[in-house]
C-alpha cells in the first residue's frame, strides 16, 4: 500500500478488562505503529479511537457500552473522526452490535490482529462520490479465534510500566465451567509454541527492559495440551526462567486441577519464579463445584493446597470465588466460608454470580436473589479482610524485596512498590519511605514498619536481609 498523502492518521486506544485484553491492545498498537499511524495517549484529538472491550460479565458489558458511547459523543462533537470497537464484545454479540451501535464505524473481533490496519484505513477513507452515509461495516469473524503472533516476531507497544509485562501463552479454554462464556468467545485452547513464547519473553527483557514477567492465558494450567498432547506449563516456566535479566516470573489463571507435582516443584526450585500462585477455586461446597462443572471436590482442592503449602516455602496463594451461584444454600455458603478460614488465602478476589446468557448455568433453576448475593459477598469479604490483615501484621519487622512501581506525586519521600507476593493492579501496595529518589523498576530491600488490611508501609533498609512475605 502506498504511503498516504499528508500527515499520518492518529489512533488512540482504550483497553478494558483483564491483562489478556491488555496484551491484545499492545499488539493492535504495535501493528498500527509499524504501519505508519501516529499513536495518541488521549481519545480526544485523535483521528480514530479503538475501544478494546470485555464482555465476560454484565458489569464488563456495561462498562464497554458506556465507554463506546462516550467516544461516539466525542465524534459527534468533532473531536474524533471515527470509532472502532474491538475484542470480546464484538466476538460475543456479532452482527447485533451494528443495529445497537449505528454510530460506530468499524468492528474487529478477537481474531482481528491482522485486519486492524485495514479497518482503520477503511473507516478513514472518504465514501465513494454520491454515496450516502456508509454506517458500520459488517463484522467478519473467523469460526475459531486464533492466538495472535504465533511463531513470529512480536510488535507490542507497551501499555504497562517498562519494568513489567504480561506474557500471553495461550488463548481459549477446554474446561467448560457452567458459569463461563469465555469458551464461546475465545474458542477451545490454542497454545503458542514454547519457542515463540520464550523468544517474546527474551524480547521484552532485552528490548523493553522488563524484569517481571506475568504469565497469563484463559487457563495456564492446560498450556500445551492442544499442540503437545500434555500440559507443559512447568517446562515453559523453567525455560523462561533461564532468560538473563528476568527477576520475577508470576503465574496467573491456573486451574486447581492443573496444579501438578511437576508444576509445584518448578515453582519451588526456580529462584526467578515468584513463590506466588493464582488459582481460582470458585467455591468449596461439593454440590456447587459439581454444578459449576469444576471437575474436582473440596477434598481434592485441600490436598493440592496443602501440598503447595508444604513444598513451597513462603508461598502466597491467590484465588477467586463466586457467591450466589444458582442453588447455593446457606449451608453451601457456610462451607465456602469455613474453607476460606481454613486455607487462609493471602490474596482473594470475590464476585457475586453474574447470570450470562449462553452459559449452562443461565438455564439453572434456583437462581439466588440479587440481595442475597450482595449480602453474602459482603460477609465473605469481611472474613477475608481479617485474614489479609493478619497476614500483613506478620510482615511487620521483616525486610522484604520490593520493586518500585512509581513515585507518589504528593510526597517526594514516598514511593509505591510491591513485594513478590503482590501482582500489579489486583494485590496490595507497599508505601516505601526514602529520602533518596527511587526509579520505577528498582528492587530495594524494605523494612516493614506498619500494615493495613491490604497494604504495607516501610523504609528502605540499610542492608538487605530479605525474607519471604508469607514465611
Amino acid at each position: 500500500m502506498s504511503a498516504p498523502v499528508g500527515p499520518a492518521p492518529s489512533v488512540s486506544l482504550i483497553s478494558l478488562g483483564c491483562p489478556r485484553t491488555l496484551v491484545d491492545s499492545e499488539l493492535y498498537l504495535g501493528r498500527l505503529k509499524q504501519d505508519g499511524f501516529v499513536l495518541r495517549d488521549t481519545v480526544s484529538g485523535s483521528d480514530v479511537a479503538i475501544i478494546n472491550t470485555c464482555s465476560f460479565v454484565q458489569e464488563a458489558i456495561q462498562e464497554s457500552i458506556e465507554t463506546i458511547l462516550q467516544a461516539v459523543r466525542l465524534k459527534q462533537e468533532g473531536k474524533l473522526k471515527a470509532v472502532i470497537v474491538a475484542g470480546c464484545l464484538v466476538q460475543r454479540f456479532k452482527q447485533g452490535l451494528i443495529k445497537e451501535l449505528p454510530d460506530v464505524d468499524g468492528f474487529v473481533g478477537v481474531d482481528g490482529f491482522s485486519d486492524v490496519e485495514t479497518v482503520v484505513r477503511r473507516v478513514l477513507a472518504p465514501p465513494p462520490s454520491g454515496a450516502g452515509p456508509s454506517g458500520s461495516q459488517p463484522i467478519r469473524l473467523r469460526a475459531r479465534p486464533q492466538v495472535p503472533h504465533r511463531g513470529r516476531r512480536v510488535a507490542r507497544e507497551a501499555l504497562t510500566p517498562s519494568h513489567y509485562a504480561y506474557l500471553k501463552i495461550s488463548e481459549g479454554c477446554l474446561k467448560g465451567c457452567s458459569f463461563c462464556i469465555i469458551p464461546k468467545i475465545k474458542g477451545p485452547l490454542s497454545s503458542r509454541p514454547i519457542e515463540a513464547v520464550v523468544e517474546e519473553a527474551r524480547q521484552l527483557v532485552e528490548e523493553r527492559g522488563v524484569s517481571e514477567l506475568i504469565v497469563v492465558g484463559q487457563d495456564t494450567s492446560d498450556y500445551g495440551v492442544d499442540c503437545y498432547g500434555r500440559p507443559r506449563i512447568a517446562e515453559l516456566l523453567a525455560e523462561v526462567a533461564k532468560i538473563r535479566g528476568v527477576r520475577w516470573i508470576r503465574l496467573l489463571y491456573c486451574h486447581p486441577r492443573g496444579v501438578s507435582p511437576e508444576l509445584i516443584e518448578t515453582i519451588r526450585d526456580e529462584p526467578a519464579i515468584c513463590k506466588y500462585l493464582d488459582s481460582a477455586i470458585e467455591h468449596a461446597d461439593d454440590e456447587m463445584l459439581r454444578r459449576m462443572n469444576r471437575g474436582l471436590t473440596q477434598a481434592a482442592m485441600r490436598q493440592t493446597l496443602q501440598r503447595l503449602r508444604a513444598e513451597v516455602s513462603g508461598l502466597t496463594l491467590r484465588t477467586s470465588v463466586i457467591v450466589g451461584f444458582p442453588g447455593e444454600t446457606d449451608a453451601a455458603f457456610a462451607a465456602l466460608l469455613a474453607f476460606l478460614e481454613e486455607i487462609r488465602f493471602e490474596r482473594l478476589g470475590a464476585f457475586a454470580y453474574s447470570r450470562e446468557e449462553g452459559t449452562a448455568s443461565f438455564r439453572y433453576p434456583d437462581q439466588v436473589p440479587d440481595a442475597v448475593r450482595r449480602e453474602r459477598l459482603d460477609r465473605l469479604m469481611q472474613v477475608q479482610q481479617g485474614v489479609a490483615a493478619d497476614v500483613n501484621r506478620r510482615a511487620v519487622g521483616r525486610t522484604l524485596d520490593v520493586v518500585i512501581d512509581e513515585a507518589d506525586p504528593a510526597d517526594p519521600t514516598q514511593f509505591l512498590g510491591r513485594t513478590s507476593a503482590d501482582c500489579p493492579e489486583v494485590d496490595g501496595t507497599v508505601f516505601v519511605h526514602s529520602d533518596a529518589p527511587l526509579a520505577p523498576g528498582t528492587f530495594v530491600p524494605v523494612t516493614i514498619t506498619d500494615s493495613y488490611e491490604y497494604d504495607l508501609v516501610g523504609t528502605v533498609a540499610a542492608a538487605p536481609t530479605l525474607q519471604p512475605l508469607a514465611a
